[in-house]
């Protein structure tokens, strides 16, 4: 089952958590930060696909607004 959810072998080592990438949490975050005003911790506490609809609809609110 490890291998199976972890993409790898089974002789990986036990353990570890498949988090999302961190580099992308900190754009999501800048972006909300920037376009909502919300602050950190607000954000942080946000559920992931939350925070994901909250880009997204974010994002459709700057395009309409720019176009």
């Amino acid at each position: 089952m490890r291998g199976a959810l972890r993409g790898g072998s089974v002789r990986e080592p036990p353990g570890g958590i498949a988090t999302y990438a961190t580099d992308r949490l900190h754009d999501e975050v800048a972006y909300l930060a920037f376009h909502l005003h919300w602050g950190l911790e607000e954000l942080l506490d946000l559920e992931h696909a939350d925070r994901r609809v909250y880009v997204e609809r974010t994002a459709a609110l700057v395009s309409r607004a720019e176009g």
